[in-house]
């Protein structure tokens, strides 16, 4: 029971922690007209809090709280993890005033009047992470409260990830680029032979590993996510409800 309530008020914190976050990018972006440099002045502090609180995640794994793979949670908290700490935060000028454009000037995603460029930049990433935060706490924090999840909140958790994975993790390896350059030639997070220590390491080499491990995955896990989005919404359809998912967090 205590472990029921501590879920379900972890769930609803980081329901707010990321309905705020999105509420900025949305506010900052779209309602003000603003820039990805104002948006990360606004969104720093809430999206540091929100995401590093995921690191949690996997203690709940590890401890037996839920019943998440400790090895996946691991992986999937470590890789958003590196991305706000070890890349947007570490080169915030270029990350948080950079984009990748996805075609020439010319291009315009009409939204609402608003003519937005067609670019992969910290609005994307934060729009791809907020909504899907939003979902996927608030499926675990109703599920905590009521052992079962209406329909509508199921099929958006299972039906959300199919725009916003592709979104989310090409903003991220976008982020990664516009990083890179500065991070090589400033020799960030770096430790150069000899020394002390008798280690090298070079976090540029870290880096192109990390995105190296990005490319084989994603059509994998992908599709396998769409398998379970067919076999879960077909039970709910036959009656079974968010049942069919096991108690967890992640």
């Amino acid at each position: 029971m205590a472990g029921n309530l501590y879920l379900m008020a972890y769930n609803l914190a980081l329901v707010l922690g990321w309905g705020y976050c999105l509420y900025l990018t949305i506010d900052t972006m779209i309602l003000k007209h603003g820039s990805t440099a104002d948006l990360w002045k606004v969104v720093e502090l809430p999206l540091k809090v929100s995401q590093t609180a995921a690191v949690l995640e996997v203690l709940h794994s590890a401890i037996g709280l839920v019943r998440s793979p400790v090895g996946i949670t691991g992986m999937q908290v470590a890789s958003r993890l590196w991305v706000l700490w070890g890349i947007v935060n570490l080169v915030p000028e270029a990350t948080t005033r950079g984009a990748v454009s996805l075609g020439g000037p010319s291009l315009q995603l009409q939204l609402g009047g608003l003519s937005l460029p067609l670019q992969l930049n910290l609005a994307t990433l934060l729009a791809a992470w907020s909504i899907t935060e939003v979902v996927r706490y608030s499926f675990f924090a109703v599920k905590e409260m009521l052992r079962t999840v209406p329909y509508p909140l199921l099929w958006l958790r299972y039906s959300t990830f199919i725009p916003l994975y592709p979104i989310g993790v090409a903003s991220e390896l976008s982020m990664a680029y516009l990083a890179l350059p500065t991070i090589r030639k400033q020799h960030m997070w770096s430790l150069d032979m000899p020394n002390a220590y008798n280690f090298g390491f070079d976090y540029t080499i870290a880096c192109y590993i990390i995105i190296a491990t990005y490319l084989p995955g994603l059509p994998q896990l992908y599709f396998y996510m769409l398998s379970q989005r067919k076999k879960v919404l077909q039970g709910a359809a036959g009656g079974a409800g968010a049942g069919a998912e096991s108690k967890k967090s992640r």
